[in-house]
């Protein structure tokens, strides 16, 4: 399994740090895909129990906004303190990755989100 999370661990690098090159050139049509491929690792990532969620951990600790901001998103359900932590820092910046953070933060803590 460990092969597994390693390539899903490098996917999820790969895809989040285009995720935020094309959010910052405003490509729409790269974000969304981007954010497509994304979503697929995610849930395999979650699907990998405790693997999973130590792949995201450490992932919000990325030097990359980008990365860190798209890990702590995702792993609000079960690092919700950890998560918010990095949001917050991150939303304290300027650009669309602190927007992306302080929205998502802001909408996490009034409850619009929980169902992630």
């Amino acid at each position: 399994m460990s092969d597994q999370i390693d390539a899903l661990e490098s996917g999820y690098r790969q895809y989040a740090e285009a995720f935020g090159r094309a959010a910052l050139r405003g490509d729409v049509r790269a974000t969304r895909e981007n954010y497509g491929k994304l979503a697929v690792i995610r849930v395999k990532l979650k699907g990998s129990g405790k693997e999973g969620e130590a792949v995201l951990r450490r992932l919000m600790k990325d030097s990359s906004d980008a990365i860190a901001v798209r890990a702590a998103i995702d792993s609000l359900p079960f690092a919700e303190r950890e998560g918010l932590e990095v949001l917050d820092a991150i939303a304290e910046k300027n650009g669309p990755i602190a927007f992306d953070a302080r929205m998502t933060a802001k909408q996490w803590r009034a409850g619009q989100l929980r169902n992630r």
